[in-house]
């Protein structure tokens, strides 16, 4: 039996040891077979948020090796029965809910292609995927506070603030970055954080605004300030899983969305009867006006920036993630300018996958490294927030047409990626093949 190759222990910045490390030829066994997809299973779901996708991916692994597979897979749990012959093994696995982490899925993407293109055994493959997942980039308070900020700025841009609205959302997005990066990965502790940040946002703005500090409007400041809180992606993801027939995850994902806008308005009012305005509150948004050509290249290039860091991209991938995002911003404006607010959301989400998906696959990326977030920056969260926000007002039918224009865009952006994804399954479909 070959000696199988040593597989270099991943320094805390780098995973590029665990995929090019030298192939081994040591024989595989069905059992092998199964370790491997079953580990995979767990690689994927630590790296994507989306179970769709970790379905297709297992099913293509097992296929591969001659399995059939049946494969169900949520936001907590993996359900996976693998045949072959007269054999068959079930898999039950649980998972947790995951945030993007380019690193990881860009390594894993790598060493799947390495087992597809028989470079690498099945056990080998299992062993680095273990090393894998126990790998976590090294955390700076300091890139999380920066990204935090930066993020909110380019949102303030868009929104037309000025310099004092554009300090205030400056700091605020860096406070949001550092309760952020305390709160990491305990999942407990969200609800407690998005209340608390949006009574922080909205004490600020109508303090500010109530001092007569300046000249600052209240709402556009609470929402560039907590723009990273909006669920504006995990709606545009449910309305993809419901239009696709994932009810489980769809209809689960869409609540979530609900419950985290629920929690952002309730901490909204914490934050306005904290500076005794409660009277004259009304969440409505300024019209911003013409915004300038500059503004239209610079805000996504903060955000794509940001966002690069915040999903944890290599920092080699962040030139063509700020990229894709300044073309799909660009492509969403001119056809929303043209044709209105769903065709501007359709067409960006459908730029953003089809070049994602094309420089991928020159780049031997997982597609959705460069096309989400592009995408992010035009999911509805902000209008959503502001139905909801409504209700403060007992204005119910202004909320009930906001709620449907946050439901058409997001349908529409679903629609969107859904129809690029179609039209290039021929190159999807080859996605781990050099």
């Amino acid at each position: 039996m070959t000696t199988p190759a040593r597989i270099a222990t991943p320094t805390p910045l780098s995973l590029t040891a665990l995929y090019e490390a030298p192939p081994s030829a040591e024989p595989t066994s069905d059992e092998d077979v199964v370790h491997f997809i079953a580990v995979t299973a767990r690689a994927q779901a630590a790296v994507d948020e989306i179970p769709a996708r970790t379905e297709e991916t297992l099913e293509f692994l097992a296929g591969r090796f001659g399995f059939t597979a049946d494969c169900t897979a949520t936001a907590t749990s993996i359900f996976m029965t693998l045949s072959k012959g007269a054999r068959s093994w079930t898999e039950v696995i649980r998972v947790r809910a995951s945030s993007p982490d380019y690193t990881r899925a860009v390594a894993l993407h790598r060493v799947l292609e390495r087992v597809v293109g028989g470079e690498i055994s099945p056990r080998d493959a299992a062993e680095r995927l273990t090393t894998l997942l126990a790998w976590r980039a090294k955390p700076s308070v300091l890139l999380d506070v920066g990204a935090g900020a930066l993020l909110t700025a380019s949102a303030a841009l868009l929104l037309r603030a000025d310099r004092t609205e554009l300090g205030l959302v400056a700091l605020l997005g860096a406070m949001v970055g550092i309760v952020l990066h305390l709160v990491g990965g305990r999942q407990g502790l969200a609800p407690l954080a998005t209340v608390m940040l949006a009574a922080l946002a909205s004490a600020a703005a109508f303090g500010f605004h109530r001092l007569g500090i300046g000249i600052v409007r209240p709402v556009p400041v609470i929402v560039a300030s907590v723009v990273i809180l909006l669920p504006g992606w995990r709606l545009t993801v449910s309305m993809s899983e419901l239009a696709e027939g994932h009810w489980t995850a769809g209809s689960g994902r869409f609540l979530s969305a609900v419950v985290t806008l629920l929690l952002l308005v309730v901490g909204v009012v914490v934050g306005v009867e904290a500076v005794d305005m409660s009277r004259d509150v009304r969440l409505v948004l300024p019209s911003a006006g013409s915004i300038p050509a500059w503004i239209r290249v610079l805000s996504p290039l903060a955000a794509g920036l940001a966002l690069a860091h915040l999903f944890d991209a290599r920092r080699k991938d962040t030139v063509w993630i700020i990229l894709i995002c300044i073309l799909t911003s660009f492509a969403s404006y001119v056809s929303g300018n043209a044709f209105g607010t769903t065709a501007g959301a359709f067409v960006g989400a459908f730029t953003a996958t089809a070049l994602g998906t094309l420089l991928a696959r020159r780049l031997r990326l997982p597609y959705v490294v460069l096309q989400q977030p592009a995408t992010v920056l035009l999911v509805p969260g902000t209008i959503g927030f502001l139905s909801f926000g409504s209700l403060l007002d007992q204005n119910v039918n202004g909320a009930i047409q906001t709620g449907f224009q946050m439901l058409l865009v997001a349908l529409s952006l679903a629609i969107g990626a859904l129809l690029a994804r179609v039209l290039l399954r021929p190159v999807m479909s080859r996605e781990y093949e050099r």
